[in-house]
């Protein structure tokens, strides 16, 4: 795992020591070494964490020809076979490391290499023969690329931090990622925060040729019936998560794994604990409030896997000195606070190993989210299937006994009042009527010119699936689950420690396209089919229990130990004086959730987030606070 940068010049203007410090604000994705390439035309940079291959494995790394080199991020998990296939060939291979396979395939295949990998990746080639810079990022978008363009000039890097090091690129907000943001608390396409810096999408690659850059889609996802039973389903969903976890088990460092309470993550844990000779070590966050204490559930699994298990239970007073630290590791606001929790959780199992595996991707794969529930009964209606509507409502009564009603159907009520969430599977964070009196005139002139749900309109327009639920599983797959990747990517290497999701191995999220929604939730029960796969791995009152999930009690700590954080932060003269908001619109939102008679943390955690990040990256010269 490492951090990647450089710099590609058509006209011969390399600054070397521009790359030598974009490379060194990049030392925390790799604290084992570090190199610096140059050519005439481009300037190659990487820090490595070394996972693989530790004695030979060091970049950037050449082909035979030596005109051929790569800087690269992530982790080829079938890269033995490819690297025996590569020999069969006669290629000449003098490493036993994943980067070297690449590179070689490059040689072979150019752009046509990316089908053949299963991994998590960002990596930059650059052609000294043919003058030609190519950039490439995995499928899902586990690993992060950044890139601007000047003149045909193009700069890239693992993280925004690394190329704001370029004191000719201004540092300007971007008013249409900040319509996404206030608006859906993402970003959406190429867009971040910064004017001008750009996010390579995942499945995409760039390539850089006499001043011209072209951007491309080489994966998409499609749906198709190839899966008729549940019993089809269950089976190839075993057995590619059985090979999925044993190739990411790879490693030459010691490896660990995060534990939650929910049923991703325990899956993952029972799956690596079975085929590890040691026993595994496991990770988690705790809380005191009783509603979202999971720890029964993650101590449960932890017996049941015979781990050797570390928590941390979590102090809020301890959050007023991460979040600047986690504002600059972000590089820009994405998603909620489960971040908090992200943090203490990366600190604490980088105190043990060097790699974690976690759970992400099974929600949005398999349907694990209360609001999928909207597509999924308008599915369910539009078919006709009256033995489904029964069952649903069994479920709804079963579930009204334990839970209350509030809590159960709140989210399909919701659904049925909110197109955002009827349509796109979200809820807005701020209404377009909130926006207008939230927002400066200056902005809302601003604003009107960016449009969140035109962008999510055209992410629909591709997919091909007829389900409503699918429909919105695909939107979740390309938007919001590349977001939640960025963040857990940012936050573990912020603290040097590689981060491996097995539930996302493209093979596993290919199939899910091919499963009818009908078997992805069956009465009510969300990711079913991960439930049925699970049955017998872990023990009952995890299969039985509804994941919290990374929910912080964020509204009830805003009104305690945050307080003053909320009040200092959004009511302060520099956050007033920004042009952004109105000062007495935020004080609404302040005063009424202080006040109890609404709960806005959402809306405030937001606004936080904006605040932050102009005081990290606009305000100063962002000196890397410690990431401890």
């Amino acid at each position: 795992m490492c951090g990647i940068c450089g710099v590609h010049d058509p006209a011969g203007h390399i600054d070397l020591d521009l790359v030598r410090r974009m490379n060194e604000v990049l030392r925390h994705r790799g604290p084992d070494a570090e190199a610096v390439k140059p050519f005439n035309l481009c300037g190659l940079a990487y820090t490595r964490l070394s996972i693989i291959d530790l004695p030979t494995g060091f970049q950037p790394m050449a082909d035979e020809s030596g005109s051929r080199w790569i800087v690269y991020n992530g982790e080829i998990y079938n890269y033995r076979r490819l690297r025996d296939d590569l020999a069969a060939r006669g290629h000449e291979l003098k490493t036993h490391s994943d980067t070297e396979t690449i590179i070689h395939l490059y040689e072979e295949r150019r752009e046509g290499l990316l089908p053949m990998l299963n991994g998590m990746f960002a990596f930059a080639i650059w052609d000294d023969s043919d003058h030609r810079l190519f950039l490439a990022r995995d499928r899902l978008g586990i690993k992060p690329l950044y890139y601007t363009e000047q003149d045909g000039r193009i700069a890239f890097a693992s993280e925004i931090k690394s190329l704001l090091e370029d004191e000719t690129l201004t540092r300007k907000l971007n008013a249409a990622a900040l319509a996404d943001y206030l608006t859906f608390q993402n970003i959406f396409g190429d867009k971040t925060f910064f004017e001008g810096i750009h996010l390579l999408p995942p499945g995409h690659y760039l390539t850089a040729k006499d001043g011209k850059i072209e951007v491309r889609r080489y994966w998409d996802l499609h749906f198709s019936p190839g899966v008729g039973t549940e019993e089809e389903a269950v089976g190839e969903l075993r057995r590619l998560l059985d090979e999925s976890v044993e190739m990411q088990l790879m490693s030459d460092v010691p490896l660990g794994s995060h534990l939650s309470g929910g049923l991703d993550s325990g899956t993952i844990v029972m799956k690596a604990s079975e085929k590890l000779a040691e026993p595994l070590q496991t990770f988690s966050v705790y809380f005191e409030e009783p509603e979202v204490d999971e720890s029964r559930f993650i101590e449960a699994v932890a017996e049941f896997a015979h781990s050797v298990h570390h928590g941390i239970l979590l102090d809020p007073k301890e959050f007023l000195e991460v979040l600047p630290k986690i504002a600059y590791q972000l590089d820009e606001p994405r998603l909620g606070p489960g971040v908090i929790p992200q943090w203490f959780i990366a600190r604490l199992a980088a105190d043990h190993v060097k790699v974690v595996l976690t759970g992400h991707g099974g929600d949005e794969l398999f349907a694990g989210y209360p609001s999928y529930v909207i597509p999924y009964l308008r599915d369910v209606w539009r078919r006709r299937d009256l033995g489904e509507a029964k069952a649903i409502l069994a479920n709804l009564r079963q579930k009204l006994r334990e839970e209350g009603w509030k809590r159960i159907v709140g989210i399909p009520l919701m659904g049925l009042v909110s197109r955002d969430l009827w349509t796109y599977g979200r809820q807005a964070t701020f209404r377009e009527d909130q926006l207008d009196k939230l927002l400066t005139p200056a902005m809302r002139e601003v604003f009107r010119r960016h449009e969140p749900r035109r962008e999510l309109d055209a992410v629909l327009s591709r997919c091909d699936a007829e389900s409503e639920l699918d429909r919105v599983l695909y939107l979740d797959i390309m938007t919001y689950l590349p977001s939640l990747l960025l963040v857990e990517d940012r936050i573990s290497m912020g603290h040097s420690l590689e981060d491996r999701v097995p539930i996302l191995d493209h093979r596993i999220a290919e199939l899910s396209a091919l499963i009818p929604g009908r078997l992805k939730i069956r009465g009510l029960d969300l990711k079913h089919l991960l439930r049925r796969h699970a049955k017998g791995l872990l023990p009952r009152e995890v299969l039985e229990h509804r994941k919290i999930g990374f929910l912080v009690p964020l509204g009830e700590w805003m009104r305690g130990p945050l307080r003053s954080f909320v009040e200092e932060t959004l009511l302060c003269e520099r956050a007033r004086a920004r042009g952004i908001f109105q000062p007495e619109a935020v004080e609404a939102l302040v005063r009424a959730h202080l006040r109890g008679k609404k709960d806005l943390s959402w809306q405030l955690w937001t606004l936080l987030n904006v605040e932050l990040w102009h005081r990290t990256w606009i305000d100063s010269a962002a000196a890397p606070p410690s990431a401890g």
